[in-house]
């Protein structure tokens, strides 16, 4: 064999090593690191919280009957959302083992969103979660103390971004129409009933029949109400309610009450309400609250032109 000949050998040889080790050590080699976390086996036993910690905000879901989210009662499915994220997440490609690129890929510790497990015995978990990797389930993420970025696939990603407010139930009250007999309406100096009777609804004590569109439209906010929001610890604190802006009570058959509603009036979220009993605070859209908070003259079917 020539010398030349060897040495284009040697160079195609040198060649694909240093190829080889610039694609394991910026894209990774492409196998799967699945179950390098350790997600899945915490996901197996029981949690006892689970904390989100980022830039702006920390949110600490915690294990219960019901479970909490900074103190607040949480969706009734928290916690099945929670471990499904956990069991089904896969740590996919290895995608750079270099620290400087933590910055591009969101996953600094100043920058992402640090997801720590844990669970009611062992260690807890923690891991950063960073920027979109492609799909809609695909986030780069890096365990806390380890350089190596994977892209994290599965809905983990997506729950590891959400705020206190989307992990709250917002629903407020809901009940089949058919169920709802009368809803009584109490104002400042003005109180009155929608009654339903054998020939639709009407207005007591007026006796007056009521608006048939109007009243589709005021069943159909208030038989499934939901907040946009809810009001923060210092905003509901401050609320008075001994004399709300308006009270709304739906009674069910056989005179059974089904919720009574209070409602405060607010310039920059339409309205407050809470239901009687509970300290909850929710914030109402300033159309859903003017939908169901009609004044009497307004239904009477004496209002039309």
């Amino acid at each position: 064999m020539s010398d030349r000949l060897l040495r284009l050998l040697v160079g195609v040889l040198i060649f694909f090593v240093i190829a080889w080790v610039a694609a394991r050590f910026f894209t990774g080699d492409g196998a799967s690191a699945s179950g390098s976390f350790g997600l899945a086996a915490v996901a197996g036993g029981s949690i006892d919280s689970v904390v989100v910690t980022s830039a702006d905000d920390t949110v600490r879901l915690r294990a219960g009957d019901p479970w909490t989210v900074n103190g607040h009662e949480a969706l009734p499915e928290t916690g099945s959302m929670l471990t499904r994220g956990l069991e089904e997440s896969q740590v996919g490609q290895l995608v750079s083992r270099n620290p400087e690129n933590h910055a591009r890929m969101g996953v600094t510790d100043a920058a992402g969103r640090r997801l720590t497990v844990y669970p009611e015995n062992g260690e807890p978990i923690s891991i950063i979660v960073g920027e979109r990797a492609g799909a809609f389930n695909q986030s780069y993420a890096r365990r806390v103390g380890a350089d190596e970025v994977y892209v994290l696939e599965g809905s983990l990603s997506n729950l590891a971004n959400r705020e206190e407010d989307d992990w709250r139930d917002r629903e407020i009250f809901a009940v089949e129409r058919a169920g709802v007999q009368r809803v009584e309406f109490t104002y400042p100096g003005e109180s009155f009933a929608l009654v339903r009777d054998s020939a639709g609804w009407r207005l007591e004590p007026s006796g007056a029949g009521a608006r048939a569109g109007d009243v589709s439209n005021l069943l159909g906010q208030l038989t499934a109400l939901r907040a946009i929001g809810f009001a923060d610890d210092s905003a509901a604190a401050a609320l008075a309610w001994d004399e709300p802006a308006a009270r709304v009570g739906v009674i069910g058959p056989d005179d059974a009450e089904l919720v009574e509603l209070l409602f405060q009036e607010n310039e920059d979220v339409g309205y407050f309400v809470r239901r009687a009993g509970s300290s909850v605070v929710y914030t109402l859209s300033s159309y859903t609250g003017n939908v169901i908070l009609r004044r009497e003259t307004a239904l009477a079917t004496a209002s039309d032109g």
